[in-house]
């Protein structure tokens, strides 16, 4: 029989960080006692909490005099919550980063863990912090730019799993992407071919592809929006996954779940517009949102003409700049298929009703576009009276127009949630709108809407938004 040598010292290690994560007590002669502390305990009596993340870029970040990042913004919430100390170390390689935590190194990594049944079997896995889909990372095809047709560059690109057959996909060392591929592969019928790079995070992953290194891998949807900055020539529109939850990992030490209960009671109480804005401060970080050079320090080229309709409407300017740039990515003169056009993407009817037509100035796109707010925060007014929590009826109405708002309104009285509130209430309804039993019910009118559309637009708009006002003070 074969001794596998590398197993047998694997197990041997595991045993050993079994038996030695916890400082054992000693009696005055010297001799172990029983260990009666719970882990959060343990933590409690050292003051600090241990913690390893990866993606230094995103995560954890000490460049700076003051350290910031993702996962260490949160915890330093949950530990001042507790009366904690944190300290905050990071490895790229993940498979290191719970080698940490086996030696009991480290209480807990603070990374997105998908909760695979490996994942459960070997760890404890806190609530979910983030919901987010696998994005497959690849080139656009050669001279994309020059191509007649956005058909003909759609052609060339992986638009579906079956296409990830045969192809080598680079992962970070101990990725959960490992495992979701390895399944994929297993549902196509055909290899996956993956590699495992071991000095390589995900950030470092997006940069080989778009300098053509590699050719594919596969990352959380934020990371890939975070990664690109400054890169051209990427595509992620392939979801390789349905949107995962994704959480931190603690030891599963003995059926002791005091650490994870602790972080579980401050993950459900900490609410999740506030890890939106957390995480928008990081991701995308200093990307300038711009199809035209600006002036320094500015946001945009329009900035001024923006300044000045925010004002006229009662807006944040910064809040105004992100519908613009959700439109048009500061086009002014950008037209689409169905006939929406400029800064603002403004349709006929609508620029029509407020006076200007295909020539039209930035500054006059921007007054009819404010026209248009304007009407809609007046519609919506008597509604929804507190104005923070009216730009979001707003933005709704501009992507999908008043009816579709109004009707998930009354969808929301008639089923028991508040129709002048839109988290977890109306937008329930708005995302909804697709299934048969909402656009069908008696109290709409406006019919049939692709909610997850609109639904996005709103998120999207004010993450960036809170990503403005970080950067713009």
């Amino acid at each position: 029989m074969k001794i596998n040598t590398p197993f047998i010292l694997g197990l041997l290690f595991f045993c050993w960080a079994l038996t030695s994560c916890q400082d054992k007590p000693q009696n005055p002669d010297g001799e172990s006692v029983a260990d009666t502390l719970t882990m959060l305990q343990h933590v409690q009596e050292r003051g600090v909490l241990r913690a390893v993340t990866n993606c230094e870029i995103i995560n954890y970040n000490t460049e700076k005099p003051t350290p910031s990042g993702f996962e260490f913004e949160l915890l330093s919430d949950f530990c001042k919550d507790n009366g904690l100390e944190l300290e905050m170390v990071v490895n790229e390689n993940l498979d290191s980063c719970f080698m940490l935590l086996d030696s009991c190194k480290v209480d807990i990594v603070a990374v997105g863990v998908g909760s695979n049944k490996d994942m459960k079997r070997r760890y404890l896995l806190t609530n979910p912090i983030l919901m987010q889909r696998s994005v497959l990372v690849q080139r656009l095809p050669k001279d994309w730019n020059k191509m007649s047709t956005a058909n003909e560059v759609e052609n060339q690109l992986l638009r579906s799993s079956v296409d990830l057959a045969g192809q080598t996909i680079h992962l970070p060392q101990g990725s959960h992407v490992v495992k979701l591929l390895e399944h994929l592969s297993d549902q196509i019928g055909d290899t996956i071919y993956i590699v495992e790079c071991d000095s390589l995070n995900s950030v470092d992953l997006v940069k080989a592809v778009a300098s053509g290194q590699i050719d594919y891998t596969v990352v959380e949807e934020y990371v890939a929006r975070m990664a690109s900055i400054g890169l051209k020539g990427l595509d992620t529109k392939l979801n390789v996954s349905v949107e995962q939850p994704l959480g931190w990992a603690i030891r599963n030490h003995e059926g002791d779940s005091s650490l994870l209960y602790a972080l579980n009671s401050w993950v459900d109480g900490f609410e999740q517009r506030n890890v939106n804005r957390i995480l928008a401060k990081y991701v995308n970080k200093g990307n300038v949102f711009m199809t035209r050079k600006p002036t320094s320090g500015a946001l945009s080229e329009f900035d001024d003409i923006i300044k000045k309709t925010a004002k006229n409407i009662g807006w944040d300017w910064r809040l105004l700049a992100s519908l613009i740039y959700q439109e048009s990515r500061f086009r002014q003169d950008l037209e689409s298929e169905k006939g929406a056009f400029g800064l603002m993407q403004l349709m006929p009817v609508v620029m029509e009703k407020y006076g200007i037509d295909y020539d039209a100035t930035p500054e006059e796109q921007l007054n009819a576009g404010g026209q248009l707010i304007s009407f809609l925060d007046d519609c919506l007014s008597n509604k929804v009276t507190d104005s923070t929590e009216r730009v979001k009826f707003v933005l709704a109405a501009y992507n999908s127009g008043l009816g579709h708002v109004y009707d998930a309104q009354r969808l929301a009285s008639k089923y028991g949630k508040y129709p002048n509130v839109w988290d977890n209430n109306v937008d329930y309804f708005i995302l909804n709108k697709s299934k048969k039993q909402y656009y069908n019910d008696t109290c709409c009118h406006a019919g049939y809407l692709r909610g997850t559309e609109t639904y996005r637009f709103v998120e999207e708009v004010l993450d960036r938004f809170y990503q403005y006002q970080a950067i713009y003070n």
